[in-house]
């Protein structure tokens, strides 16, 4: 699964962009608030200083004024934002101040504005004095525009870290969850694999997952019971019925002995047929029977030659292929190792090929495959298995809809057989005709 695909993940994203977002929120607030605090206190600060330069012109006159500007001018200090003044008369003329020629200001109304000035953009107010004179106090923007750009880098910063933290933490819990969830799917993967041993074994804990986990082994737990229950009714059936069966079948050769009617004899020998029938049946359900009660899981079994096992099975058949009319191939790679048990997998190998030489007509072509892997193919070139038949001819009792003979228990024991043996078996379309193939999981 695509990791961006996963809830976790996913929720993880969304979290981290809300607290990023809640990081730009909080970063843009500060700094409107922190400039506008900054930019009242410098108005204060000009406020201040033009009701002084004003108690100044009302005592003194004009030249006091003067002279008291610059005197601020000369001791203003060299920490702060740079003091600027602007004195003229009726006709725009500067009498006093540093401050060069600005945008008009209404005087008579105390007008605020901004200029650009040499120390950089500056806060202005202009005021109207006795006489028609226009004062003018600014005090320069350029210490509050390097603070905002501080203020903007420690908190682009801060965003930086607080992002990646939120991301490593996430990702992080995303990643233990996301291995949590994985075991429940893994578990039911296994359980649906025929690994009836297969559980979640959820941690201890209260969580909700945890909880999850234990509901999921009981219901895997309770599902085992009655599949077992189910499957040990019909062997028990199996194992009852056969030994009657074989009886009977004695009985009928015995009775076709002693009868001498042709008509009598044909009805008898279609009876041992149905008989026969039946009791091969009941053979497949004991063989399936008897594999999975050799243990709930995979098997350990010892190191056999997968290729010499094939040959020798593949000698057996080679006489009933010709004389079938079947070419019948063999690549068997040689030395192709596994560990399992050689009967189990020599029945797997032999239902396969009984299978494809049922549906091969005269003429046709049977081929079986060994490889490293181990990798175990059998092909035929006959009607095939169509697309919605490819995954249930594995279960009990189905069948091809293509064919529809036999008892439907071939395929499901080499799937059984396979699954003991963690190999997993599958079937494809070889345009014409069927591929089987067994290999790892």
């Amino acid at each position: 699964m695509s990791q961006i695909a996963s809830i976790a993940v996913r929720q993880t994203l969304i979290s981290t962009t809300i607290v990023l977002c809640a990081v730009l929120g909080f970063a843009v607030v500060a700094i409107g608030t922190t400039a506008a605090s900054m930019r009242a206190d410098l108005l204060r600060t000009i406020d201040t200083d033009i009701v002084g330069l004003a108690d100044v012109m009302a005592g003194g006159g004009i030249t006091d004024l003067r002279l008291r500007i610059d005197d601020r001018l000369a001791l203003a200090p060299s920490g702060g934002p740079a003091a600027l003044y602007r004195l003229t008369d009726q006709v725009g003329t500067r009498l006093a101040g540093n401050l060069g020629p600005i945008p008009p200001l209404d005087a008579a109304r105390s007008a605020v504005g901004e200029a650009s000035t040499p120390e950089g953009l500056a806060l202005l107010r202009a005021t109207r004095l006795r006489g028609g004179l226009v004062l003018v106090v600014g005090r320069s923007l350029a210490p509050l525009t390097a603070l905002i750009a501080h203020l903007e880098w420690i908190l682009a910063l801060s965003a930086l870290a607080t992002l990646a933290a939120a991301l490593t933490v996430g990702l992080f819990a995303a990643g233990r969850l996301g291995t949590r969830v994985a075991r429940l799917n893994d578990a039911f993967d296994r359980f649906d694999a025929g690994d009836f041993a297969a559980r979640a074994a959820p941690r201890r804990g209260g969580d909700e997952l945890a909880q999850l986990g234990q509901h999921v082994d009981a219901h895997l737990d309770r599902i085992e019971q009655l599949f077992r229950a189910q499957r040990q009714i019909s062997d028990d059936i199996a194992h009852e019925l056969r030994t009657p069966l074989v009886h009977l079948d004695t009985r009928l050769l015995d009775a076709l002995e002693r009868n001498h009617d042709p008509a009598v004899a044909a009805s008898l020998d279609r009876a041992r047929a149905d008989v026969r029938s039946v009791v091969s049946l009941f053979d497949a359900l004991l063989d399936i029977a008897m594999t999975e009660s050799a243990g709930g899981g995979m098997t350990a079994g010892t190191r056999i030659d997968l290729s010499d096992v094939a040959s020798d099975l593949a000698e057996l058949y080679a006489p009933s292929a010709e004389e079938a009319g079947i070419d019948f191939v063999r690549r068997i790679a040689p030395g192709v190792e596994m560990r399992g048990e050689a009967m189990q997998i020599t029945r797997l190998i032999a239902n396969l090929l009984d299978n494809a030489f049922k549906y091969s007509p005269s003429g046709s072509r049977v081929r079986l495959t060994v490889a490293t892997g181990p990798r175990l193919v059998v092909e035929d070139n006959g009607p095939g298995v169509a697309l919605a038949d490819r995954e249930a001819i594995f279960e009990r009792f189905r069948r091809s809809t293509a064919t529809g003979n036999g008892h439907g228990l071939g395929l499901a024991l080499v799937r059984v057989i396979a699954v003991r043996h963690g190999l997993t078996a599958r079937v494809e379309d070889a345009a014409p005709g069927a591929r089987f193939i067994v290999e790892p999981v």
